[in-house]
């Protein structure tokens, strides 16, 4: 059974990115740090807010992460992704071909689906995790989380930092903007 460790920022990232779009559809990728069926998840990079599919931006934004990752030392293990529709709680296609994807390269993967409904409240899953099991990808909860994560997440979000965050759609526009967020 996998177990999945959730750092502070790799919390915080997807989370603002839903705050700055709430109206989209937003996808990134989970970095972190695997031993076995232990995924340690330390960095998420906001990817998309219009391009969710598979791409030749996907394959771009995804080298580009595999080169940061290597240079600190951490590996792509798994991919988060919000639904347009608040009441969506379910895996699309798309989101599925490219954890499959993550799994096939990487050798695990997991899947954070944001919970719109629930992601701005306090004491409640922002997240619901999804690891590949039997053939299918399936709920987990075997996701711990970094104490304070989610109550640093809610000061970000109410600070409205998220307006300070960018993906890789906005940096493709706009070079100069920091869509590793390294700020966080």
């Amino acid at each position: 059974m996998t177990s999945i460790q959730l750092d502070v920022s790799a919390h915080a990232i997807p989370l603002l990115h839903a705050a700055k779009y709430p109206a989209y559809n937003v996808c990134g990728v989970l970095l972190g740090k695997a031993n076995g069926s232990n995924l340690h998840i330390t960095k998420a990079i906001p990817f998309f807010h219009h391009w969710i599919t598979l791409s030749p931006m996907l394959e771009v934004a995804l080298r580009q992460t595999e080169i940061y990752a290597h240079d600190h030392k951490l590996t792509i293990i798994g991919w988060y992704h919000a639904n347009e529709d608040k009441d969506d709680t379910r895996l699309s296609d798309g989101t599925k071909h490219v954890a499959e994807t993550i799994r096939k390269q990487c050798g695990h993967c997991v899947v954070f689906l944001i919970n719109n409904k629930t992601f701005s409240q306090p004491d409640e899953a922002a997240f619901i995790p999804h690891v590949y099991t039997d053939n299918q990808w399936k709920v987990t909860n075997q996701l711990t989380i970094q104490e304070a994560a989610s109550a640093k997440s809610q000061e970000l979000i109410a600070s409205s930092k998220y307006k300070d965050l960018h993906d890789f759609d906005e940096a493709l526009e706009d070079a100069s903007l920091d869509w590793l967020n390294e700020f966080i």
